[in-house]
């Protein structure tokens, strides 16, 4: 068999056997286990939520913020979408392994270099040698390549695990993005909670000023004590307390926000300071399958990806207790006048097989198989433990958010009783059919439920956040264009 070489037009011969070996064995078989996608038995229904559950609507799932109806909240999100560090860190970390990949991957094939020198020799004239002196030159030009032959498929299970550890890392920014959201969410809404709180404050302490003044005139006209503008003042200073610790928690949850939309702590103070017409409203919420949590959460994802990535590895470590082959070549010419370096007459080439085993190596590498094989196991431990995990986090956020709409409802009687029960106390004390005590128990029970009511509306929210988070909802896999190829598609299985 002749290969044409086409610099000048002449032809060398290349041995059938290397063009053969290297076809044949490029083909062999790969050792180590085939992946298989786990199937997990999950219940099929929440049981906070016994009834029959129709299906999320997807498009509102990754935009789940966006039901709230709230624009300033939205305007969080697009920020913190597009300038928080972390998701930054994430998708660099992301193409590291990407081009790790492609480093990996380029074991595959073989690698050749190209060279040439040139050197001129001068002979001593003084030698007793019998040779006479004098000068030469040569010039040198060629091709050297190897190629080591992936016979037992350690490289391509090496490929393999890369692929799947990438497709883990892009859950895994999904997974962050989910996180950052339903945090910066819950902060918000603790931000819009506490500013309703410190109205009701605010509220609370001129009602004790109206009070006060009411227990002053009352002692001037003598229906009243000393004693009764005490207690007026002591309620009334106690009340002026409690703003500086709201305010306090404002500015701690502005600064959260500030940072997690990737800016500086201070950067959004002034904007969230602009009163809010109310927290954001609870929608009605979507609720999927327990089977569909397992599919869409990105941090199962990346879990059952990092059990193929150990999968592979086994191969890898079974390929090393297996021969090693290589193919080296050398193609080049030599010549002394450099117009004859492309002749037929300066071509010579080199061409042959390696292979090599090791014999003794102290069981290092059994144990580097076994090794694989306990990471492995791991690795589906793990996401068996995390399958479970998630379906506890939904059942939570489900109890979090059916007890916190109960008491809401018994609260927002209380409000209405209490305010009622305020107006005819002070109604009675301004007629002197009754002392300054029972308005100040009134006002006490008002606050205080008006107070609780704006914490509960506050946690519901927060409850509705965190199930969202915990159907695995907010990442958006079309926009982001975040994963390699073959990547979007779940591989984790479960049985209904």
């Amino acid at each position: 068999m002749r290969t044409d070489m086409h610099p000048r037009g002449f032809t060398f011969p290349v041995p059938v056997w290397v063009l053969l070996l290297a076809t044949g064995l490029s083909g062999c078989a790969t050792v180590g286990p085939d992946y298989h996608p786990p199937r997990i038995a999950v219940p099929t229904h929440w049981s906070e939520a016994p009834g029959a559950v129709a299906a999320a609507d997807q498009a509102r799932l990754q935009t789940w913020w966006r039901t709230f109806n709230d624009p300033m909240l939205d305007r969080l999100v697009d920020r913190t979408l597009a300038n928080n560090q972390d998701l930054g860190i994430a998708q660099a970390r992301l193409q590291q392994a990407r081009a790790e990949r492609i480093s990996l991957a380029a074991g595959l094939g073989p690698t050749v270099s190209a060279g040439g020198s040139g050197e001129a020799l001068r002979s001593s004239k003084r030698l007793d040698d019998g040779t006479l002196g004098g000068q030469s030159r040569t010039w040198r030009a060629g091709f050297d390549s190897s190629w080591e032959l992936d016979l037992f498929g350690g490289t391509r299970r090496a490929v393999e695990s890369a692929d799947a550890n990438i497709d883990a890392l892009a859950h895994d920014q999904h997974a962050l993005q989910v996180s950052l959201l339903s945090e910066l969410a819950a902060d918000y809404a603790g931000l819009r909670s506490a500013q309703a709180r410190l109205v009701i404050a605010h509220d609370n302490i001129r009602t004790l000023h109206e009070g006060e003044h009411l227990a002053e005139r009352a002692m001037r006209q003598g229906l009243g004590t000393a004693t009764d503008v005490m207690q007026a003042r002591a309620e009334r200073e106690s009340a002026e307390a409690q703003p500086p610790l709201l305010e306090a928690d404002i500015a701690r949850l502005s600064h959260a926000i500030g940072v997690l939309a990737g800016g500086f702590p201070g950067e959004w103070r002034a904007t969230l300071a602009k009163p809010a017409p109310s927290l954001p409203m609870v929608p009605a919420l979507p609720l999927a399958l327990p089977s569909d949590v397992i599919r869409r959460r990105p941090d199962l994802l990346a879990d059952e990806r990092r059990l193929a990535a150990a999968t592979a590895q086994i191969g890898v470590a079974e390929a090393a207790r297996f021969p090693h082959f290589s193919i080296p070549l050398s193609i080049g010419t030599s010549a002394s006048l450099l117009h004859d370096l492309f002749s037929g007459a300066s071509l010579a080439w080199s061409a042959g097989a390696q292979a090599s085993q090791t014999l003794y190596d102290g069981g290092r590498a059994r144990a580097g198989v076994t090794a694989a094989q306990a990471g492995m196991q791991a690795a589906g431990l793990a996401y068996e433990r995390d399958v479970r995990l998630a379906l506890r986090d939904v059942e939570d956020a489900l109890t979090g958010l059916n007890s916190e709409r109960l008491r809401q409802a018994s609260l927002a009687a209380a409000v209405g009783d209490s305010q009622r029960a305020l107006e005819g106390a002070t109604r009675l004390y301004r007629q002197g059919l009754s002392g300054y005590l029972p308005v100040l128990t009134a006002q006490r029970a008002a606050n205080q439920a008006r107070d609780a009511l704006a914490l509960s509306q506050g946690d519901e929210v927060r409850s509705a956040i965190a199930l969202y988070k915990a159907l695995g909802a907010g990442w958006q896999r079309q926009a982001m264009a975040l994963d390699s190829p073959g990547a979007g598609q779940p591989n984790a299985a479960a049985d209904e």
